[in-house]
């Protein structure tokens, strides 16, 4: 007796396409992505827009800075920048049902990519329960400090995260429980809601 493989269809035709025809979809961010972030969300500017101002202003500069550097990076990296990792997010979270951490993860790590190019980080955990970012360089860290500004800029990396969940629809507890200054590195942890 003998065993082998028999398929119905060649192989080829089982396998799913990560392109569209005539449309290239590059898998890593597109370098105007980074381009088009960081001149509308400059870091050094907004470290010069902090200078003189109480902890409670720049706090909320922060957070705004946040807000809108994590709308534009969702805008494009959804719409003109969209690439092949993007579109198989999206659609395994609509046949599977799964969001979190995908979908969340790729806006955050966008963002960080965009605006901070330099800056190293890593994801230490993630499964569909919890999500842990490790970040142990900073630009904006870095330019606080050298600018002689010792404000909470975790507020920024928050208000951006909270963006993010929002546009996902992921219900999260967000945690920062390492600080860069103080432990060599920030950690967030991004746990979902029961």
């Amino acid at each position: 007796m003998t065993m082998g493989w028999k398929y119905a269809k060649p192989i080829n035709e089982k396998l799913m396409t990560l392109e569209e025809p005539g449309k290239a979809l590059p898998f890593d961010a597109d370098r105007g992505l980074v381009d088009e972030i960081t001149a509308k969300c400059a870091i050094e500017t907004l470290v010069e827009s902090l200078k003189g101002k109480d902890k409670k202003v720049a706090g909320e500069a922060l957070e705004a800075f946040g807000k809108e550097l994590m709308k534009l990076t969702i805008e494009l990296a959804d719409g003109k920048y969209i690439d092949r990792t993007g579109e198989m997010v999206e659609r395994v979270a609509k046949q599977t049902g799964v969001s979190f951490p995908h979908r969340f993860e790729r806006y955050v790590e966008l963002a960080i990519l965009a605006s901070r190019p330099t800056d190293r980080w890593n994801i230490a955990k993630a499964t569909t329960k919890e999500l842990v970012l490790q970040v142990s360089s900073c630009t904006l860290n870095k330019a606080m400090a050298e600018a002689g500004l010792a404000l909470p800029c975790k507020a920024m990396c928050l208000a951006s995260f909270e963006i993010a969940a929002a546009k996902t629809g992921d219900k999260l507890n967000m945690e920062m429980s390492k600080t860069l200054t103080k432990d060599g590195m920030c950690e967030f942890t991004f746990s979902l809601q029961s």
